[in-house]
């Protein structure tokens, strides 16, 4: 059970960090939100798919074909050189606290205080000795405004893909030799034929709103798909 605290240089003046990635600590999972915000990195190394949620859709970062596979998380550690901002923002999230005076709910940084990756021994150090924060912490801040200002973005995207009707299920069979063949499926992606035949008005209103270069960026991903496949069937020959 999650224990979340107000993150403060009193408190957790001597809080650790450890950052390593690993299955202990719950890294194993073959899919993690992703956002608009970081899309441009993670299209180079990830496909990037949707999934239906309610009433809504959501954009979600694949790292497997299964539950609980992960095919960028070696023994070594993580096999790609961008680590998705949901996954390296490590025991923190964003929550809203008041002010003394009562002002405006403020976005802030909390910490799960019952995260197996915290010590006051070992790991990457949250607070300089007198107080300020060290360099990890303002990249976990970066990483948490990144996921703040991408929900947002996020929905205003969807919302623009939808109207368009641009949004199509996508399924793949993968088939390894000797293996018993599986299928990725309940996912969705954007329809190439229906984007790019947008009217002109259509086109420029994306383009616009940020959500043109999206729509491509999330197709290029899809590439990755194939690499996955070749990391799926090396690991189930070491196996």
């Amino acid at each position: 059970m999650a224990k979340y605290e107000l993150l403060n240089n009193t408190s957790h003046k001597d809080l650790k960090v450890d950052t390593q990635l690993k299955a202990d600590y719950g890294d194993n999972v073959h899919a993690v939100p992703t956002y608009l915000t970081e899309f441009e990195d993670v299209q180079r190394e990830y496909p990037i798919l949707f999934r239906h949620d309610l009433d809504d859709f959501e954009a979600f970062v694949v790292f497997g074909f299964q539950r609980e596979e992960n095919l960028f998380l070696t023994q070594a550690g993580w096999s790609a050189k961008y680590v998705p901002a949901v996954v390296a923002r490590g025991p923190f999230l964003i929550g809203y606290q008041r002010d003394e005076n009562g002002g405006p709910e403020e976005p802030m940084i909390h910490v799960d205080m019952d995260s197996p990756r915290l010590s006051e021994a070992e790991g990457q150090p949250v607070f300089l000795e007198h107080g300020g924060n060290t360099p990890y912490i303002d990249r976990v801040s970066r990483q948490l405004l990144a996921i703040h200002e991408g929900i947002e973005l996020n929905k205003a995207m969807f919302s623009a893909f939808s109207a368009l009707d641009l949004i199509e299920p996508v399924v793949m069979d993968v088939e390894i030799p000797g293996q018993q063949p599986f299928r990725l499926q309940g996912y969705y992606t954007i329809h190439e034929e229906k984007l790019a035949n947008l009217k002109e008005a259509d086109l420029v209103a994306l383009h616009r709103a940020g959500f043109l270069r999206a729509a491509y960026l999330v197709l290029s991903s899809l590439g990755n798909l194939s690499r996955m496949v070749e990391m799926k069937k090396a690991r189930m020959l070491d196996e």
